[in-house]
């Protein structure tokens, strides 16, 4: 069991391109949107609690974008 250390460190994220659902950085698609759903594609999502910020790691590079999702809870 690994014991989490707040070193401070957060990658930087940037934003996605809400029309094609695209990474910025490597062109991935990471979105597949339809008029009921939002589907995100193979990607390891990340929650920031206090702001409800949901951000995606790119499977190809690695970058996080952020994702039009709230985290409310």
């Amino acid at each position: 069991m690994t014991i989490p250390i707040d070193n401070g460190y957060f990658p930087p994220i940037v934003e996605i391109n809400q029309d094609r659902g695209r990474c910025p950085i490597c062109r991935a698609t990471l979105l597949v949107r339809s008029p009921e759903e939002v589907v995100i594609r193979n990607a390891i999502l990340k929650v920031d609690a206090p702001s409800g910020r949901v951000t995606a790691k790119c499977p190809r590079c690695k970058a996080w974008v952020e994702v039009p999702l709230k985290y409310v809870g």
